[in-house]
């Protein structure tokens, strides 16, 4: 690339004093210091708190009936394994294995190992379970039993597979399936997420032969950038041009997938600042216009109940294809990978689900090459994702050659223009480079009406280098992520005081009684000297951020009339007696954070007042499930009351859950 002469620098500003606000600092530390002094010889410190509760007694109260256990369930009827790469996928449902869940079942405990062993066991809501990590060509014995709401055991399902490397490959022009001793392989990937909210890590645990992807950024999306481009054919074959491959257990049930395709070198691009895009007819795209002019975007939504697919560009891209006729998308198996496909083609876009077409849309790539995006958006508790692979089918393409970038300090805000030069200093150059390509990511705060004319420019190295939008054409609009990249010389790639970071600013329009335009991601592009190879993967000491603890099963309860019919919420009761169904969602609880914690059992009280407990132990931890229990109302005096249902775990560590039901009583 041809690298710009440095611009002018600014007028001098004046010098901001510091003085102060370190002498704050200090006085506070000291705060904290005191705050932190140990009580003195003989002085009581605060008591420790009580043990957690992990055990469940047996207990009706008077004119309380509480059911008992009754024979151990069916196990179940029918397992079916596909095997893949390091890992077993198991079904024994409707779903999959064309059979019903034996009745009564609350969840399943899974057991494996090599050779008969049962080296590893899982508690799962949902009858189906993804075992990650495996020796390929090692034949595994798997064991599933039934737990039933007293967790009571089944006898064993058994079945026996073996892990392996599928041999239906496609002519790949890309693919990586994160085997490398370090994941993911910087030479092939770049990750960005806003402030380094997120990481993308090998897993660990059982989760070690995957690329996981953690963060806890809530609704906004993190993004894996591959650093080859996705290149079309230039001659179709069958029509298609080419295709990008995705296999992940994202989203799931919650949180969405997206996979774009971006005519310029952008590393993070919106989500959709107002929501979902605006739904249309099945089978056409859908626009979006915060995304770039040119990007084409394939949307997976999870929930409980379907997984929506659609295919989004931005207002005005040319409808030269057609229709794509598809079938619904199943919903999505908790902790299970899917193989998702955008099919590129002369007459539009297509969106295949493990091989079945579930989207499409009505639209031709105007490129010949795109930066490919992986997506990701999880939830309010957080977001933990699994990538077993990701490949290209097309033209053939490659990574540039790699320079290990520096990291970068990038201030996280926009100065004003005529600020003061901050980045110069007597720091050596970053070596082995020709050059590189400064790639940001903004917020803009410009108004709803103002127009969307800012130039920003990058300050490296003592020098200002104009900035220009990563997709030519991409409007500036507030709050909506906005792509910039600056091309600088190798003089200006010096590092800052603490010799291994490199230091830019971003200069930009200021506007009175406003935010400030936020620089949320940063990162930089180095040129290889001629000739020179990409050096071999580092160590990889990065782990995931910590997936959240074991989730115990939701609780809830119900009120029933003399019909076993439901009551509504807060409904008025007849004084006398009457009937509560107590349950747990277990299939919430494993997907708040993917792994389901065991129950000691539940207890429920009536206006505070402990009335029964459950334990579901029989034969081990269990799983949670519904009772029916009666209740005498004779006593209550007119007025509110509630049911409360408390689940206790048998891991001290574990939270319990609560929840409650109000009714009136005439």
């Amino acid at each position: 690339m041809d690298l710009p002469a440095p611009l002018p620098p600014p007028p001098p500003n004046r010098v901001r004093r510091l003085a102060g606000i370190a002498g704050g600092l200090v006085l506070l530390g000291a705060a904290i210091v005191v705050l932190r002094t140990p009580p003195e010889a003989g002085e009581e410190g605060p008591a420790p708190p009580p043990p957690a509760q992990t055990v469940v007694r047996q207990y009706a109260a008077d004119g309380v009936v509480v059911p008992q256990p009754g024979s151990r369930p069916d196990p179940p009827a029918k397992v079916v394994a596909v095997v893949g790469l390091r890992r077993l996928q198991l079904w024994w449902g409707p779903n999959v294995a064309s059979v019903p869940e034996p009745k009564g079942a609350a969840g399943y405990e899974v057991t494996w190992g090599r050779m008969g062993t049962a080296e590893y066991t899982r508690l799962v809501a949902e009858p189906s379970v993804q075992l990650d990590a495996l020796d390929n060509n090692t034949p595994y014995d798997v064991e599933i039993r039934t737990i039933d709401s007293y967790g009571q055991r089944s006898q064993p399902a058994k079945t026996s597979a073996t892990p392996q490397d599928p041999a239906d490959n496609p002519p790949w022009s890309f693919n990586d399936r994160f085997m490398t001793r370090v994941v993911p392989d910087p030479l092939n990937w770049r990750f960005a997420s806003t402030d380094d909210c997120g990481r993308a890590t090998r897993g660990d645990g059982d989760d070690g032969s995957r690329l996981v992807i953690s963060a806890q950024c809530g609704i906004e999306p993190v993004a894996l950038r591959a650093r080859p481009p996705l290149r079309l054919r230039d001659a179709p074959v069958n029509g298609e041009l080419g295709r990008f491959v995705v296999e992940t257990d994202h989203p799931g049930q919650r949180g969405e997938l997206l996979l774009d395709l971006v005519p310029g070198p952008a590393d993070l691009i919106a989500g959709s600042p107002n929501g979902a895009p605006p739904r249309g007819p099945a089978g056409l795209a859908v626009e979006d216009a915060s995304l770039p002019p040119g990007a084409i975007r394939v949307r997976v939504a999870g929930s409980e109940a379907t997984t929506e697919v659609q295919v989004v560009v931005a207002p005005g891209t040319p409808r030269l294809g057609k229709a794509v006729s598809t079938s619904p998308a199943p919903r999505a198996e908790l902790g299970m990978a899917v193989r998702w496909e955008v099919v590129l083609r002369t007459d539009g876009v297509q969106v295949l689900r493990n091989g079945v077409v579930v989207g499409g849309g009505d639209v031709v790539p105007a490129w010949r090459e795109a930066t490919a995006l992986v997506g990701f958006i999880g939830g309010t508790g957080g977001l933990y994702a699994g990538v077993s692979l990701v490949g290209f089918i097309g033209a053939p393409t490659a990574a540039p050659v790699l320079v290990v970038p520096p990291s970068i300090d990038s201030g996280r805000v926009v100065v004003a223009p005529d600020s003061l030069l901050t980045t110069f200093g007597p720091g050596e150059r970053v070596p082995g480079t020709r050059g590189g390509q400064i790639r940001l990511t903004l917020v803009p705060q410009n108004g709803p009406d103002e127009p969307a004319t800012d130039t920003f420019s990058v300050e490296v190295g003592g020098s200002l280098f104009p900035a220009r939008p990563a997709v030519a054409g991409q409007p500036m609009v507030r709050n909506v992520r906005y792509p910039i990249v600056a091309d600088v010389p190798p003089e200006a790639l010096v590092y800052g005081p603490d010799g291994k970071t490199l230091v830019i600013r971003v200069r930009g329009p200021q506007y009175r009684q406003r935010a400030a335009t936020r620089v949320i991601s940063a990162s930089v592009e180095l040129i290889a000297l001629e000739g020179a190879v990409s050096p071999a993967a580092g160590s990889g000491t990065d782990v995931p951020l910590p997936r959240g603890a074991s989730s115990l099963p939701r609780p809830g309860a119900v009120l029933l009339d003399a019909a076993g019919n439901p009551v509504p919420e807060d409904a008025v009761l007849p004084s006398g007696r009457t009937v509560v169904e107590v349950f747990t969602d277990g299939r919430a609880g494993q997907l708040r954070t993917g792994r389901l914690a065991s129950t000691a059992g539940v207890e429920v009280s009536l206006d505070g007042r402990r009335v029964a407990g459950i334990p579901t132990v029989v034969d081990g931890p269990g799983l949670g499930g519904r009772w029916r229990l009666a209740l005498t109302t004779a006593d209550l005096p007119p007025g509110r009351h509630s049911v409360e249902v408390k689940v206790l775990g048998t891991d001290p560590t574990t939270p319990f859950a609560v929840a409650s039901v109000p009714f009136r009583i005439a």
